[in-house]
């Protein structure tokens, strides 16, 4: 069967590379269309993660999301694949990956693209600062208009 996803489109890391570090702790052979599967739905969270869909090698972070698509893909085959004894394993790849996931978010040198709004800039609307505006009766909040002395 091939594979509907395309490589460095649909995923960036190498499947070989994510068979290997799944196998390490799953003693079992996993298809390219199973590894590739999980590739492309960890890629589409790091794609919205980062807010960039068109990742490739001259950006800065690609290496960095390779890396953590490799041990996101492969704690995702673990757990599908593995036994109970395998749990803390996988648990601990995802937890750091999505902690260097969030870490290279916040922290990303490569533009997304995306454009930011502008601010608009309104006049001043409190009556200390705005002479066209009159003070506020706060009285009124109270269910008193006037007080007499």
């Amino acid at each position: 069967m091939v594979s509907p996803y395309v490589a460095f489109t649909d995923y960036i890391s190498i499947t070989n590379e994510v068979r290997e570090l799944a196998r390490s702790v799953v003693n079992a052979d996993f298809t390219d269309d199973e590894i590739i599967r999980f590739q492309y739905m960890r890629y589409s969270g790091i794609r919205t993660d980062t807010d960039k869909d068109d990742w490739d090698s001259l950006d800065r972070e690609f290496g960095k999301l390779q890396l953590i698509e490799t041990k996101l893909a492969a704690s995702d085959l673990i757990e599908h694949y593995g036994t109970a004894n395998d749990i803390a394993i996988w648990q601990a790849m995802r937890e750091s990956a999505l902690s260097e996931l969030k870490e290279l978010v916040e922290n990303m040198d490569t533009g997304t693209g995306v454009e930011t709004g502008s601010i608009l800039e309104t006049d001043y609307k409190s009556w200390n600062l705005n002479d066209t505006v009159s003070p506020p009766n706060r009285l009124t909040n109270v269910g008193i208009s006037e007080i007499d002395f």
